[in-house]
């Protein structure tokens, strides 16, 4: 007959052992330093630090200027640079479709300075609202399309593709406008409905900011709630694994140029409003900064998947950081520095706490 040890230890001391799984005083588990609770938890604050790091720093960008100038905080200020920097929003968010599907593309600034021209030309010849809002998203989408034939049917890298498309897009523009001539517009010829699109309000709000959020949320939903987008975030991140499933990877990849370059389109119709004309490549200033603000987005995935969340802080950091420095006085010439440097210090610090976390996992 056996005898169990640990409970004649107990008979003999007056002492009860507890079990290894039971719960101590109020039922919980095991909540000593270095217990699994404890380790658990620890580790879970481990993994959301690279996470935090992009809304620390536009935490950080709110204080510092709200500090050094009075009027950066308020509603006025935040509004208008809302306002100036929808086009940047929109750049970013059709990018954010783009790089989600596993490619890039340089030719975003093209889609937007060809639907402005195009609108602009048209209005130019009298032509009604609508036929300039239709031919512009037309030409825009025509990039697209574009794109996705030399990546998906001629099998070209999409750095390579888009890269070519942004060269002919250029010489396009000069070749159409004589050299690169711009065209104005009287505001007699402007229809209201598309000036609304550059100056109009809703409910005070600028047009412009009710028209990004607006394409923000849509594309929202159709990466997060639509099969198409799960198919498009499975191509891009596992694009062997998808197509052996038997889903279309060449036809998802194709879908989101053509997406991303009617996305551009529409901030090329505002651009158009705005300025109220066209100006050669006034599209391309766009392009880097919402490469930049999408990969800033991606250090707030686990995954690093690019994300519309992400996307959006990484395009308040730089339009925060251009209006505090333009409120400060500070010149011109040091704002792509101070936008360079924070890009590269929310990426490399992202990159090196992830590093580190997997370094020294805990126990």
């Amino acid at each position: 007959m056996s005898v169990d040890t640990r409970t004649q230890s107990s008979a003999t001391t007056g002492a009860s052992v507890p079990n290894a799984g039971s719960a101590g005083p109020g039922g919980g588990g095991d909540k000593r330093p270095g217990g699994p609770l404890s380790s658990l938890t620890v580790r879970g604050l481990g993994a959301a630090v690279p996470q935090a790091l992009a809304p620390a720093v536009l935490a950080v960008l709110l204080i510092v200027f709200a500090v050094l100038s009075p009027s950066f905080l308020t509603a006025d200020n935040l509004l208008g640079v809302l306002n100036q920097n929808a086009l940047l929003l929109l750049a970013a968010v059709a990018m954010t479709v783009v790089v989600r599907a596993g490619g890039i593309d340089l030719s975003i600034g093209v889609a937007i300075d060809l639907a402005a021209l195009t609108a602009s030309a048209l209005l130019a010849d009298d032509y009604v609202a609508w036929v300039a809002i239709v031919g512009g998203l037309v030409v825009g989408l025509l990039v697209g399309a574009v794109n996705a034939f030399l990546i998906v049917v001629l099998r070209i890298r999409p750095f390579l593709a888009t890269l070519s498309v942004w060269f002919i897009g250029g010489g396009v523009q000069q070749v159409a406008t004589d050299g690169g001539s711009p065209i104005y517009l009287s505001r007699s010829s402007v229809p209201d409905e598309f000036a609304w699109l550059g100056a109009g309000t809703v409910l005070g709000v600028a047009a412009p900011i009710v028209v990004a959020v607006l394409v923000l949320i849509i594309v929202w939903a159709a990466l997060e709630r639509s099969r198409w987008g799960r198919v498009l975030t499975a191509a891009g991140e596992q694009p062997t694994a998808t197509r052996i499933s038997g889903r279309l990877a060449g036809t998802s990849m194709a879908t989101a140029f053509i997406f991303a370059a009617g996305i551009a389109a529409i901030a090329g119709l505002i651009l158009a409003s705005r300025s109220q004309g066209f100006v050669a490549n006034s599209g391309q200033l766009y392009v880097l900064d919402s490469i930049g603000a999408v990969f800033i987005g991606t250090t707030l995935s686990r995954t690093g998947r690019p994300n519309l969340f992400g996307t959006l802080v990484g395009v308040l950091i730089f339009a925060l950081l251009t209006n505090g420095m333009n409120l400060i006085g500070l010149s011109f010439y040091w704002q792509g520095l101070a936008r360079g440097v924070v890009l590269i210090l929310i990426l490399l610090l992202g990159v090196l706490l992830a590093r580190d976390r997997a370094r020294k996992p805990l126990t």
